[in-house]
């Protein structure tokens, strides 16, 4: 093995344990009215709670959302809130199968990743968003929005 190969290993080496690290740095880092939560949405699942800070003000809540029960049509409302997604995609690739979207209903999306996001005014009353199963109206899942950071409510 020559002296430039090694050198070029160490440089990857080098990136990915950079990359790795810079990652590791940003996973924490939360910014003020903007929170990440991730959901597994099953039929008769407890409330999931999701905590959005001390402050008030305008939040957005990205959701990613795995419909895990066989409702193709599904809803996320929430009263007051905007209710919005990237689907449709701008561009339709061929071959492929993605939910659509429009007013808070997602069509064709039995077992699909979905992402959603939720914009509201924190006014500091209670706060619901649901997922209904948008054929029969019944409730599939509930999530309760929260003020404070959870930490001591949450298992480790």
């Amino acid at each position: 093995m020559g002296g430039g190969e090694v050198k070029q290993k160490y440089k990857t080496a080098l990136c990915i344990i950079a990359g790795l690290a810079v990652g590791a740095a940003f996973s924490k880092v939360e910014f003020p009215g903007y929170k990440h939560v991730m959901a597994m949405v099953r039929k008769g699942a407890e409330a999931k709670p999701v905590y959005i800070g001390e402050g008030g003000g305008r939040q957005v809540l990205a959701l990613t959302v795995k419909n895990l029960t066989d409702s193709k049509e599904i809803e996320i409302r929430m009263d007051g809130a905007s209710i919005e997604s990237w689907y449709p995609p701008v561009v339709a690739m061929p071959f492929s199968r993605v939910p659509s979207f429009e007013g808070g209903r997602f069509s064709d999306a039995a077992g699909k990743r979905l992402p959603v996001y939720v914009t509201f005014n924190d006014d500091g009353g209670d706060r619901k968003i649901e997922i209904v199963d948008s054929t029969d109206g019944s409730i599939i899942q509930t999530m309760d929005i929260l003020r404070g950071k959870g930490d001591e409510r949450q298992h480790h």
